[in-house]
C-alpha cells in the first residue's frame, strides 16, 4: 500500500469516527437490553455501536470488542470498527473469565469451551482470523507483556474447590511451550506492568470463623523470569471479603490501580507500586469501581453505585489519582474503557 493511501484512510477515519482523532471511550448501558456506546473520552459525541455486553476497545482505537448474546447457550466475542460498521465474530463460545488486548492491537486473549468443564485460553490473530490454543485448564487471569511476544497466566488446578492450586505461566505469542514463574500454589490474576507483574497470592482464612470463609488476597510483585518476588500489600482482609486485584498499570510503572473486593462489595483502591501505600478512589459509600488507569496515571476511569447495583444507578466516571471529587463522563453507564 502507497503512503498516500494509507494516510488517505486515516484521514477518513479520524473524520468519521468519535474521538479517534482522540482518545476513544466504550461503555454499556442498559439491563435487560443492553447496548455499546462509543464517545470521545470526556463523554460527548456518543454513538450506538451495537447490542452486545462488556465492550473492549483496542490500544489503537479503532476497534471495539464485545459480547453478544451473553445470556444465550453461546455467547460470542465479536468485533466491530469504532466508526462503526458490520461486526465480525471472533470466538464462539466465548467464556466469562479472561480479555486482554496486546498492545499493537493484533491479538487478543480470551477463554473457550464448555459451559462446565475445562475450559481453553486461546490467542485470537486479528489479522488472519486464526485462534490458537495456549493452554487448557481453568483460568484465573491473563495479561500481555509490554512489548507483546509473551502472556502470563494463572493456570489453576480446579473451578470447584475454594482454595485451588493456582501458578503463573508466561507463553510466547508466537508459539512455544510455556514455563512456570510461581511454584506456591497460590498465584492468580497476573497483570504485566512496565517494569514486574502484579499479581495476587492467597492465603487461606484464620480465626474462628475460617471455615465459612474464604481465600484473603494480597498483592505481589515478579519478574517475567520468576525472579524478584516480594509482597507489596499487607492487608487484614475481614470476614467474607476477599481483598485487592490488580486492575491496571500507568505506562511508567510508577502507579497501580486495583479492586477490593468480597460479598456484596467492590470498590477501587491505588496502590503504590514501590511502599504498597493503599488509598480508596473516592469515598467507600460512592463505591467506585475502577476499570482503567489513563496512560500518564492521572486519571482513573470508573463507574459509580457499585458492581452489584442497578445499572440505572451507575454512572460512568473519572476520578483523579491522587484523589479529589469524581466526575460524571455519562450517566447509567456502566464497564467503560478507552484508549487515554
Amino acid at each position: 500500500m502507497k503512503l498516500t493511501r494509507i494516510v488517505l484512510i486515516a484521514a477518513v477515519l479520524t473524520l468519521a469516527a468519535p474521538g479517534l482523532a482522540h482518545a476513544t471511550l466504550v461503555y454499556q448501558k442498559g439491563v435487560n437490553k443492553t447496548a455499546i456506546y462509543v464517545a470521545q473520552d470526556d463523554g460527548s459525541g456518543a454513538k450506538r455501536l451495537a447490542s452486545g455486553a462488556l465492550p473492549h476497545v483496542s490500544p489503537d482505537g479503532q476497534t471495539v470488542a464485545y459480547v453478544a448474546n451473553i445470556n444465550g447457550d453461546k455467547p460470542e466475542l465479536r468485533e466491530l470498527p469504532a466508526a462503526r460498521g458490520l461486526p465480525r465474530v471472533l470466538l464462539s463460545p466465548w467464556r466469562y473469565g479472561i480479555f486482554d488486548w496486546s498492545p499493537d492491537s493484533r491479538y487478543i486473549a480470551a477463554q473457550t469451551g464448555p459451559l462446565n468443564g475445562k475450559q481453553k485460553l486461546v490467542l485470537i490473530d486479528r489479522t488472519t482470523g486464526t485462534v490458537r490454543t495456549v493452554a487448557t485448564g481453568f483460568f484465573s487471569g491473563a495479561s500481555f507483556s509490554p512489548a507483546g511476544d509473551q502472556l502470563v497466566y494463572s493456570l489453576v488446578a480446579s473451578d470447584r474447590q475454594i482454595f485451588p492450586k493456582a501458578d503463573l505461566y508466561v507463553a510466547p505469542v508466537a508459539g512455544g511451550a510455556a514455563h512456570a514463574i510461581t511454584h506456591d500454589g497460590h498465584s492468580l490474576y497476573p497483570l504485566w506492568g512496565p517494569k514486574q507483574i502484579a499479581f495476587v497470592r492467597y492465603k487461606r482464612p484464620t480465626g474462628r470463623h475460617r471455615h465459612e470463609d474464604g481465600p484473603k488476597h494480597n498483592l505481589w510483585l515478579i519478574n517475567a523470569g520468576g525472579t524478584g518476588r516480594r509482597q507489596l500489600t499487607h492487608d487484614r482482609v475481614p470476614f467474607l471479603l476477599t481483598g485487592l486485584v490488580p486492575t491496571d498499570w500507568s505506562a511508567d510503572g510508577t502507579r497501580l490501580l486495583a479492586e477490593f473486593g468480597g460479598q456484596d462489595t467492590s470498590y477501587a483502591v491505588t496502590v503504590n507500586p514501590a511502599s504498597g501505600r493503599e488509598r480508596i478512589v473516592g469515598k467507600a459509600s460512592q463505591s467506585i469501581v475502577g476499570t482503567s488507569l489513563s496512560h500518564d496515571g492521572s486519571t482513573i476511569l470508573g463507574y459509580t453505585g457499585g458492581a452489584f447495583e442497578d445499572p440505572n444507578q451507575q454512572s460512568t466516571i473519572t476520578a483523579p489519582y491522587v484523589g479529589g471529587s469524581p466526575k460524571v463522563l455519562v450517566r447509567r453507564a456502566y464497564f467503560a474503557d478507552w484508549t487515554r
